[in-house]
């Protein structure tokens, strides 16, 4: 065997390429040498002052070494690396002796002076000192006493990650979805050709505001921004995105599971489940569209089994989307072509923990701190310390709403709600930013929905209600004609198998209401117009799989409690139609 040449005097083997999102290099061959020269310039056998450090240095990779054997975090190795570089460069540039008491004392000097003219925060100073530390004593085998004259600062000054405000919301998002709807299209038309095509090759445009952007590497740009809408319609973790594999079933159906992925999280060491569509909710159409063509995108990238549901082609090949492609995106393409900017003037741009901070403050106003505990999955302390403030600006709006309404009760003596109105304020901020957008349905107790329960054939009963003393004067009622749905223009089914389960009940009610009338006529004079309806107008149009899985849940679990009575049917029937019964 031939022994191995080195080039230049740089050693491959004081060089480790770690296994991380933006693929670093750590090379010891740059502490061998004062000021830290790159890797290149060494190679390229430019001069360098030696910096009579070899011992430590050779420890320190020794050390890796075995941590990287023992399977440790090659991004908290990358942290370590950077941090004694920085100290390093400081040692250099002072003229200090690097690996002694002295210089670690000035160098965190240094660093406390930074933290107190304003140019570091404390938070930072404290993960300076902790890295430090632990190359100091734990990879170096030096003593702790190094570090008893050094300051130590604590997290105080830690800001939470900050929520977007519903104006954020209105500028990001439907330039992301804009994004991705076009960019997935003339994917799906033509795949192989952009999978094919070098990196440096528009093969796609996109179209904003009038303006044509031609897109290179156009499938990782499609796959960013799905990675930022998952994270808006999930309010996901960045690692968990990135971890989601290919569901083996999906459905679009409202309320129902789309799908839910397992994804590992390393540091608790325990599995958690992404699920999206998991509610009763009417979710926005466009929503479901989404995860439909993001799916059928990835599977066109690659669908091999464990396929990772966020991927994108790098160099022809399927590669996992990572947080420098998202970084990439951000900084190289959008920030370069687009301006987007908050209410304060600072530039506004899609980043995964707001909009996980934004679905912490949305859960928690709409369904306390219970949800949304179990909706992030996080411990107490990562809660507090990084889903718990909101957004500075809506916070202060919310500030004045309580102030104006306070010194009106203390002014007029009077309550809440009064005081409230008295001030002008018609919505408080806290209700606008945390206002969720549904379609504007009313659900009815017949498995349908009504788009105007409050139109004119409300009337009627809120007429009847005030003259029966039933209702306030002024008070509206909703259209209560239960059998009148069927055929009534405002009527809509909603495809969810909660809904058509209780329409089947319904059905099933009336069906079996038949042994209360005095005869077949009766049956057919109160309800064959209705019973028609569901079978011919409403039931044929609903999608077979919804159809199956309501009937299944009727046989499993029975009627839908609103109609486990067949003398329930009896009260929609007109009072002189009843006495006839």
């Amino acid at each position: 065997m031939s022994d191995i040449t080195y080039l230049h005097n740089w050693n491959p083997d004081l060089c480790i390429q770690l296994k991380s999102d933006k693929k670093y290099r750590v090379d010891f061959n740059r502490f061998l040498v004062k000021h830290l020269p790159s890797t290149e310039a060494i190679q390229q056998g430019q001069e360098f002052e030696d910096a009579d450090r070899e011992g430590f240095v050779l420890q320190l990779k020794s050390r890796f070494d075995e941590a990287i054997e023992e399977n440790a975090s090659h991004q908290t190795l990358y942290s370590v690396y950077h941090r004694v570089s920085q100290y390093l460069r400081w040692c250099d540039k002072d003229g200090v002796w690097s690996f002694t008491q002295s210089s670690i004392e000035g160098y965190m000097n240094h660093q406390n002076e930074r933290v107190m003219r304003g140019e570091l925060k404390s938070s930072s100073y404290k993960t300076i000192h902790t890295k430090i530390m632990i190359a100091f004593t734990r990879y170096l085998d030096l003593p702790r006493s190094y570090f008893n004259n050094v300051v130590v600062r604590d997290n105080s000054d830690t800001e939470s990650y900050e929520a977007y405000t519903r104006d954020d919301f209105k500028q990001i998002l439907p330039f992301l979805r804009a994004l991705f709807k076009q960019t997935h299209q003339q994917f799906i038309d033509d795949p192989e050709r952009h999978i094919k095509a070098p990196c440096n090759i528009p093969t796609m445009t996109f179209h904003w505001k009038g303006s044509e952007y031609k897109l290179c590497a156009a499938i990782s740009k499609m796959m960013a921004a799905a990675t930022f809408l998952m994270a808006y319609y999930t309010y996901a973790n960045t690692s968990e995105l990135f971890k989601l594999k290919q569901p083996e079933n999906a459905s679009t159906t409202l309320g129902e599971i789309w799908y839910t992925m397992p994804a590992f999280k390393r540091r608790a060491f325990k599995t958690i489940r992404v699920k999206m569509g998991a509610h009763e909710l009417e979710i926005p159409k466009y929503s479901m569209d989404f995860f439909d063509k993001l799916l059928e995108a990835s599977r066109l990238i690659s669908d091999g089994e464990n396929a990772l549901l966020l991927q994108l082609i790098a160099s022809k090949k399927a590669h996992p989307i990572t947080n420098n492609t998202l970084q990439n995106f951000l900084t190289i393409w959008v920030e370069k072509h687009f301006t987007f900017t908050d209410q304060t003037g600072r530039r506004l741009r899609p980043v995964v923990s707001r909009f996980r901070e934004s679905g912490a403050q949305l859960t928690t106003f709409h369904q306390g701190k219970m949800a949304n505990n179990i909706m992030l999955d996080n411990t107490l302390e990562v809660r507090k310390k990084h889903y718990s403030e909101g957004n500075k600006q809506s916070n202060k709006g919310m500030m004045q709403d309580t102030m104006a309404i306070r010194e009106e009760q203390a002014r007029s003596g009077v309550k809440t709600e009064e005081a409230r109105k008295n001030s002008g304020i018609d919505v408080l901020v806290i209700e606008k930013e945390n206002a969720i957008n549904l379609p504007n349905l009313s659900r009815t107790s017949n498995g349908g929905s009504c788009d105007d329960p409050f139109g004119s054939k409300s009337q009627k009963y809120s007429k009847k209600a005030h003259k029966q003393g039933l209702a306030k004067e002024g008070e509206r009622l909703a259209c209560a004609d239960l059998l009148g749905c069927f055929g009534c223009p405002h009527q809509v089914i909603v495809q969810s198998v909660a809904d058509i389960w209780c329409l089947l009940s319904f059905r099933a009610c009336i069906e079996e209401s038949l042994y209360l009338h005095l005869d077949a006529h009766h049956y057919r004079k109160n309800f064959e117009q209705v019973m028609v309806f569901i079978d011919s107008e409403i039931l044929p149009k609903i999608h077979p799989k919804i159809v199956k899985q309501a009937q299944e849940k009727l046989d499993d679990d029975g009627l839908h409690p609103a109609w486990d009575e067949p003398e329930s049917i009896l009260y929609l029937i007109p009072e002189r139609q009843q006495e006839n019964v």
